[in-house]
This record gives C-alpha cells, sequence and structure tokens, in this order.
C-alpha cells in the first residue's frame, strides 16, 4: 500500500484505506465508505456521529426503492407537465452507538485520537474502523468497529463495536438505539443535491422495547409507505447494568459496564428494515423483531463467513486484473464493488444515479442502467441484468398512462425519471423530451437476448416492452415530403442535454429504428414459434395484425441527416447552423455550463454536454464505416465538455476502436478514480453509478474491443503502453470466458461451457474448454 502525491487515499488493490481522521474531508469518506446489498444503503457515517460538528456529516440509510412523493412545483405549469417527484427517503438510523467512557461521551472533536484507521475491505465487503482515544480528562482506550450490510440475507446489517481500557479500570457506558428523527437534504441552489422535502416527513407509528431489542415503524404520509427497524443486541461484558430509554422520536438501550483495564469489551448489534411490500403492515414490526433475533442467534461471525464467499463467487467472475498500475487497480475494483452494492436485484427496484450512497438526483433511476450499467451485468451475472430489466417491465402500465398523458394512442412511454413509475422530471426540454429512453430500454433487451437466449423473459416480459416502445415511436414519427418522404422524428432532446427539442436527433432516429425493427423481428419470431403467447400479448395491448409492418416501414425508412460534403452525421437538422461555443474564452470556473448559463444560451450554440452521435457510433457501430467513426470522432470531441460524468467512458471506448490510444487512456483516466479522487468535487453527494460502470466499458469494450453484434462476441484488444498485462472474464450463452492481454500477446481460455465461436481481430476462432488460444 503506498500513497503518492496529492492522492486522497493510498494505493491498496483490495480497499480503501483512510490512515487520518480530517473532519473536512468527512462528508465525501461518508459516501466512499457506505455499505450496500442493492435493498439497503449505509452511508459511511460514524456509530457515535459528529453532533458536536454540524455540517460535517450528513447521516444517510436507505431502502431501494423506498421514497415519498411530493407535488412539483411550478411558477407556470401547462398540460402534461410531471406532477409529483418521488425521493428516496432517509430513513431510521439504527447504527447510532454512543461510547461514554467514565463518564466522558467519545467525541473525535474534543479527545485525543492516535493510531486512527478506516478500511473499506472489497474481499469481505466490510468496514472496518480502530484508534486509540484518550478523553480530556486523560482516559485512554483502543477502539475497534466492524460492519457489514449483509448480501445473503438483505434485511440485515450488524455492528461488532469493541472498546479495551487502555490505562484505567472504571465505567464504559454503551448507548445504542434507533433515531427516528430523520429526514433528507433540500436541493437549495444546485437541483442535483437534494429534494423538494422539507423537514421529517416519516411519522413513526408504533415502537416497543422489548429485553435487548428495539424496534419502531415509521410511515410515509403520501405514499403510505411503511418501513420497520429493529436492533438486537448481545453484550459480551463480565458486570453490568442495562437499562432503557423512550422519547419521542428515539429508543435507546443504555449498558452500564464495570470495565477492566485491558479487558476488552464486546457489543454486537444486529439490525433489520423491512418494508410494506415484504408483509402487511400490522406484522411490521413483529416481523422485523424476529429477524434482527434470528441475526443475533446467527452471530457476528456467521455474516462476516457469508460475505467472503458471497465476494469470492464476485470477484471470480467480476475481477479485472490490471499489472502496472496500482492506481487504476483500485480504482475499477472499487467502481464494481459499489456497483454490486447499489444494484436492486428483486425485479421491482433498479439502481439510482447515486446508488445506495447518498441524497443525489433523489434516488431515481435514469438511463444509466440500460445504457451504462447493464453491460457490466450482463457478461458477469445476467441474472441480475433480467431483474433490472424486469423493473422496466413493472412500471410499464406507468408508462402507458404517460403517453396517453402525452397524447399518444397506443404504446408506451417510459418516463426519464422516477423511481414508481411516474415521470418525475419538472424540466421538460431535458427530461420527458428524452424520448430515446425507450429505445435504450429496447437496445438493453435486445442485446440481453442476444447473449442469453432467455425466451421465458422475452414472452413473459420482453416482448410486451418492445411492441409498445415500438407503438409509441411509430406514433411519434411522420413522414416528411421535404425530407424525401423518410420517417422523421420531431421535437425531441438527444442524450446531448445542451442540445434541446430539435428534429431528428441522430442518435435518436437510429436507436428507433433500431427499436422497431427488433420489435418485428420479435413478431416475427412469436407468431411462428409462440403463437399463443403471441395471441396473448396481443389481445392485452390491442395490437392490430398490421402494426409490426408498420414499426418496419419506419425503420427502413428513418431520415438520419448527414452531411455529403462533410462526411458528417449531423447530431439533429440544425446543429451545424449553430455558432460554436467559445471554448477559448469560457474560463474554468464556468463549468459546468449548466450552473452558469440559461439553458436558452447554451441551446443556440454548437456546444455538447456529453456524448450523443459519438454514442451512437459505438452502440450501432455495426453501421458505421472506419473513416465515419474517425470524422465524426474528431468533429464532435471538440465541441464536447464532458459536463456529464456519462461521457469520458464513451470517448474512451471510441478512442480506443478508431486508434487513439494515448487519448482513451487519458479518457479512461478520468473515469477509473472519480470518486476515489473526487474529480467533480460532488462525492459528497453521493457516487457516481454509471460513470463506475464506464470504467468496465472503457477497459472491456475500450482496451479490449469487446463488441456483440447478432449474438456473436468480437474481441480487438491491445495493451495500454503504461501496463505489463490485464485480465479479464466474460459470460456469453452460458460460456464463461478468461481473456488474458500481456506483453506477450492474447490468451483466450473457456472455464465453462464447452464450445463458443468469437472473433478476434476480424478472425473466427471456435474456443473449446480445456484447449487455451493463444495469439502473439
Amino acid at each position: 500500500m503506498r500513497k503518492e502525491g496529492n492522492v486522497i487515499y493510498p494505493y491498496s488493490e483490495w480497499s480503501v484505506v483512510e490512515e487520518d481522521f480530517n473532519i473536512e474531508n468527512n462528508l465525501r469518506n461518508e459516501t466512499v465508505f457506505s455499505l450496500a446489498n442493492g435493498y439497503l444503503g449505509m452511508r459511511g457515517s460514524f456509530e457515535e456521529g459528529l453532533a458536536d460538528c454540524p455540517g460535517f456529516s450528513h447521516e444517510g440509510n436507505f431502502i431501494n426503492g423506498f421514497y415519498e412523493s411530493h407535488p412539483i412545483q411550478y411558477g407556470e405549469s401547462a398540460y402534461g407537465f410531471a406532477k409529483n417527484s418521488h425521493t428516496m427517503l432517509n430513513i431510521a438510523n439504527a447504527k447510532k452507538i454512543k461510547l461514554i467512557i467514565d463518564g466522558e461521551e467519545l467525541s473525535l472533536a474534543r479527545g485525543k485520537l492516535n493510531n486512527y484507521s478506516r478500511v473499506l475491505d472489497f474481499k469481505s465487503a466490510t468496514l472496518t474502523r480502530s484508534f486509540e482515544y484518550t478523553t480530556p480528562n486523560g482516559k485512554s482506550v483502543r477502539v475497534n468497529i466492524r460492519r457489514l450490510v449483509s448480501l445473503t440475507e438483505k434485511h440485515i446489517a450488524a455492528i461488532r463495536y469493541e472498546v479495551t481500557p487502555l490505562d484505567f479500570s472504571g465505567k464504559i457506558e454503551f448507548v445504542t438505539s434507533i433515531d427516528g428523527n430523520v429526514k433528507n437534504l433540500s436541493a437549495g441552489d444546485d437541483p442535483r443535491v437534494g429534494s423538494g422535502l422539507q423537514g421529517r416527513v416519516l411519522s413513526i407509528e408504533e415502537k416497543v422495547i422489548v429485553g435487548n431489542s428495539l424496534a419502531l415503524r415509521q410511515k410515509t404520509k403520501t405514499t403510505g409507505f411503511s418501513v420497520a427497524c429493529a436492533a438486537c443486541h448481545k453484550l459480551n461484558a463480565n458486570n453490568y447494568a442495562a437499562s432503557t430509554e423512550d422519547s419521542e422520536l428515539e429508543l435507546a438501550i443504555k449498558y452500564d459496564i464495570d470495565a477492566r483495564e485491558g479487558e476488552s469489551i464486546v457489543l454486537e448489534k444486529y439490525i433489520a428494515y423491512i418494508t410494506y411490500k415484504d408483509c402487511e403492515e400490522s406484522r411490521l414490526l413483529e416481523a422485523s423483531l424476529k429477524l434482527a433475533a434470528e441475526a443475533q442467534m446467527k452471530g457476528f461471525d456467521h455474516y462476516f463467513e457469508e460475505q467472503k464467499k458471497y465476494m469470492d463467487q464476485f470477484w471470480y467472475r467480476a475481477d479485472i486484473e490490471i499489472d502496472g498500475n496500482a492506481a487504476l487497480q483500485q480504482g475499477i475494483r472499487f467502481n464494481l464493488f459499489h456497483l454490486l452494492q447499489s444494484t436492486g436485484k428483486d425485479g421491482s427496484t433498479n439502481i439510482a444515479a447515486k446508488g445506495l450512497t447518498g441524497e443525489g438526483y433523489e434516488g431515481h433511476y435514469f438511463w444509466d442502467t440500460e445504457i451504462f450499467v447493464l453491460p457490466f451485468f450482463l457478461y458477469c451475472f445476467p441474472d441480475i441484468s433480467r431483474k433490472l430489466l424486469e423493473y422496466r417491465y413493472s412500471i410499464l402500465d406507468a408508462a402507458r398512462q404517460r403517453a396517453r398523458e402525452l397524447s399518444h394512442p397506443k404504446g408506451a412511454l417510459y418516463p426519464w425519471r422516477t423511481i414508481g413509475g411516474e415521470e418525475c422530471s419538472a424540466y421538460f426540454p431535458a427530461g420527458t423530451a428524452q424520448y430515446h429512453i425507450n429505445a435504450d430500454i429496447a437496445y438493453a433487451i435486445q442485446k440481453y437476448m442476444e447473449s442469453t437466449n432467455d425466451y421465458d423473459f422475452l414472452l413473459n416480459y420482453g416482448a410486451e416492452i418492445l411492441f409498445e416502445t415500438a407503438r409509441l415511436w411509430a406514433d411519434l414519427g411522420e413522414y416528411i415530403e421535404s425530407k424525401g418522404n423518410r420517417f422523421c422524428i420531431n421535437t425531441v432532446t438527444g442524450p446531448d442535454e445542451y442540445t434541446a427539442i430539435v428534429n431528428n436527433n441522430c442518435y435518436t432516429n437510429m436507436m428507433a429504428a433500431n427499436n422497431m425493427s427488433y420489435a418485428y423481428k420479435v413478431s416475427l419470431l412469436l407468431k411462428d414459434n409462440y403463437p399463443e403467447h403471441y395471441r396473448r400479448i396481443s389481445e392485452k395491448i390491442g395490437l392490430e395484425e398490421n402494426e409490426p409492418e408498420i414499426w418496419n416501414e419506419a425503420a427502413q425508412r428513418i431520415y438520419i441527416p448527414y452531411h455529403e460534403d462533410k462526411k458528417l452525421y449531423m447530431q439533429d437538422d440544425s446543429f451545424l447552423d449553430k455558432k460554436p461555443w467559445d471554448f477559448e474564452n469560457t474560463p474554468i470556473e464556468k463549468y459546468p455550463l449548466l450552473l452558469n448559463f440559461h439553458p436558452l444560451v447554451i441551446y443556440r450554440h454548437q456546444v455538447c454536454k456529453q456524448a450523443d452521435l459519438v454514442l451512437a457510433l459505438f452502440l450501432l457501430g455495426n453501421r458505421f464505416t472506419d473513416e465515419e467513426k474517425r470524422i465524426n470522432y474528431d468533429y464532435y470531441e471538440k465541441i464536447t465538455t464532458h459536463d456529464s460524468s456519462l461521457s469520458p467512458c464513451i470517448f474512451s471506448v471510441m478512442a480506443s476502436e478508431i486508434g487513439y490510444h494515448q487519448k482513451a487512456y487519458d479518457y479512461f483516466m478520468k473515469t477509473a478514480r472519480t470518486d476515489l479522487d473526487d474529480l467533480h468535487g460532488n462525492t459528497a453527494n453521493g457516487v457516481h453509478s454509471a460513470n463506475m460502470a464506464g470504467a468496465w466499458m472503457c477497459i472491456i469494450n475500450g482496451f479490449a474491443g469487446l463488441r456483440a453484434f447478432d449474438g456473436t462476441l468480437q474481441f480487438n484488444p491491445y495493451l495500454p503502453s503504461d501496463w505489463e498485462k490485464y485480465h479479464f472474464k466474460v459470460y456469453h450463452n452460458s460460456c464463461l470466458i478468461d481473456v488474458t492481454v500481456n506483453k506477450e500477446g492474447i490468451r483466450y481460455e473457456l472455464l465453462e461451457g464447452d464450445e463458443i465461436s468469437i472473433y478476434h481481430k476480424g478472425s473466427n476462432v471456435t474456443l473449446r474448454k480445456g484447449n487455451p488460444v493463444n495469439f502473439n
């Protein structure tokens, strides 16, 4: 483990380590040291809190998909505007444990701290904090705390708190509680940071103290959702007395212990969270107590060992080994670890823009899932990618309703940002107008099917989504005579949010055509091979016999804006008619542009927030020539600010393909350690989930050149000049492929499955189990 220059955390391949406590960095560290399991998330705040230092800590405990709804306030509203927003709620804090040393409460702001260390361990998915602490009156203790959020039992978290008097015998007190006095951050001047909720929105409906256990149930005011939290305790101490405290908003158990110098005292706290989705409201409190008690019976060591087993299995598939750069090795593992933690795995939740680490973007789900996050899971854990797509099916009815609100008589329009399915974007030019989310979801379904052949999913979920999204495009577009009677899609916004409400956004048109074409092919497949399912879906959605042909014709006749002389795909019809942004005279402090210029100022210029046309070059790469990719990349790179963290990874991937290897590496460096190095200065608000997945893409799709068209994997690997080797695995069509790229060449080995055909640098290669294939 080593630390270089101004690096925040020392380089450690399998962990993140905080060597010194500096309160100025605490909000950022609370994000970085978060633990979660896709259902339950806990920020890395201290058990004792930082009540002495207001503003330097934001307690956070979240359940994925547990939200409150509140009206969006408009100065001037209009028909069809989104009515409500959803906010993932900060729920009761059960991490809270106060330590009182001979009458003085432990406070990192008042006492003396020595030998401090906090470690986030990627192999065991645990957070460990250790330090020696001396009170203002000179009493010293050694403290070791280990925390986990169970990856095998989603409702459970556990804390093991050990304290040892070093130079005295006397009183040690633990006050362990569940605190219901919680609230969410307010948005303030930056809508990306918090929500429109004010004050405490969760009421405490019931609470109870039973023996060594605490429990309370909270309920939202508008959505009527309930959540119960319980904590069961086990104290390892020779001589102690226990008492309880029951206030309006908090429950506590106090342990008074006669401590002896050099003898350790251990408090274990087993926490359970359970919601209305898990059992009926009247049984929630009882169920949470039962879960916590069962966890206490199993013990902390049981959960610790289960964590290690789970992570061993995860890293066997997901790990990317980098030989030659310790910083990037740590960065990629940190990113993959947080992707695992943040992603819903139950089919009714998804992955929020900030995961379960903070309240940025209110815990909303975006297109980030399908285009950035899902590919990682698809090629490592396809069962999780299926669950992410099942979530989209779970909100299909809401998408149909939204389509009707926007005057589409058929089809479904997915919300740009949401939790429960309702459109939550208050700014429609960069929200609802991004119709491309429909095509992004359809694209993800197509890639999932090509990689898994999961016809159970297609028949019961995917086909209906494909048909409804295709119907929406067919209604949205028109055949325009001035465009050669081509199918045009007007008044939309593409991925680039600095160019809004345009006609024929190239990315949108291409992806819409892909959506309609694939839906047409699936309709033929179902008619021929699964006629009963086709009949069932058709009757359910009122699909007319000629509709698939309408989709196919529109897809074949889609209008693609293209400048013949410049050999340039225009981002939209009018993009090249605008004046380029004056980058030379825009000072660095004016970025991101969205926080420093009115949208109209930005919209009237050629300037891109993120990859738009360049993203199409990647996703639909088999439809462009090498020359077209180079020309368009060169043009759009010059006018892209990368004000979105989603942007650098796509430019890195395409730079690798074109042959701009140094540029690809430079963009990768901006992606791999975004949160570890706090490159955007806002990691305190939560991690950048899609960017984390983008780091995986930079290596797998970029350096290794992985593409998958029509279900066949294609690799075009190269070794970055600063590296000695990189190594990863890809799961595809029930086959696990091991890939090693080093200075000697490239090696493919089939670890699972009998046989698979791939392409290596354009040549077909058949891999068989037990017979590695090497290329120089």
